[in-house]
């Protein structure tokens, strides 16, 4: 976490230079907006290099080839074909080699993106994309979640779900997308998540918990997204 804040004040710092050196014409005939944003999108390229999360890197990729497009011989690419590019590739990438997630389970979820309910299942794996869907967690015994949100809208409902143990955990990977998280409010939730330009919001959280309450830890990436957590 300490070399994550290294890094980020870095970068700021660098765009922070680049905005006064943009006064004296340092980066002619390159405006110093086209420099500030070059350096957050590079920023976001390089956050998501080790999570293999293709969106957020061929994306922000194809938004510097079109800031800097008159200073490259290819003149005959548009802007909309770099970016279709960008989408379309990032999507068979991520089929062909799925995204690398700090959050390693110890065992398999069972996946069925075609039930709306989940019942009996410990651990679930849920992932939409270009969609928007409602899942309902239901398990008598919950355990771990994996939720998957790309360009679309996920709601999850986990206030009918119950806890044997002392704890569990929901990973929520949300790129260029919205995903609801609905918790009973009963439960202790710690939020462990990383942000991209993306917000994560809690609503109507209790101010005051029992102590048996059980802890659920949230991890995952919220990049060009909303994460809103419901406490119900």
């Amino acid at each position: 976490m300490r070399n994550k804040n290294y890094f980020v004040g870095i970068i700021f710092v660098l765009a922070a230079v680049s905005m006064l050196l943009g006064n004296f014409h340092f980066f002619y005939p390159i405006s110093t907006v086209k420099v500030l944003i070059t350096v957050l999108l590079l920023y976001i390229i390089v956050k998501n290099i080790p999570y293999r999360n293709y969106f957020n890197i061929l994306v922000p990729a194809a938004f510097i080839f079109i800031l800097y497009d008159d200073f490259l011989p290819f003149t005959i690419l548009t802007p909309f074909s770099v970016l279709a590019a960008a989408v379309l590739g990032s999507i068979g990438l991520s089929f062909l080699f799925p995204n690398h997630s700090p959050y390693k389970p110890d065992i398999s979820f069972h996946f069925d993106s075609d039930a709306s309910a989940y019942q009996n299942e410990s651990d679930v794996n849920c992932s939409i994309a270009f969609a928007g869907c409602t899942k309902y967690f239901e398990s008598k015994d919950f355990r771990r979640a994996y939720l998957k949100c790309s360009f679309g809208a996920l709601k999850a409902y986990f206030d009918h779900a119950e806890i044997i143990g002392t704890s569990a955990e929901i990973y929520v990977d949300n790129s260029f997308g919205e995903t609801n998280l609905f918790l009973p409010k009963e439960w202790n939730v710690h939020i462990a998540a990383s942000t991209t330009f993306g917000d994560i919001t809690e609503i109507h959280k209790s101010p005051t918990l029992s102590d048996d309450a059980p802890l659920v830890s949230i991890h995952g990436n919220i990049s060009f997204g909303d994460c809103k957590i419901f406490y119900i």
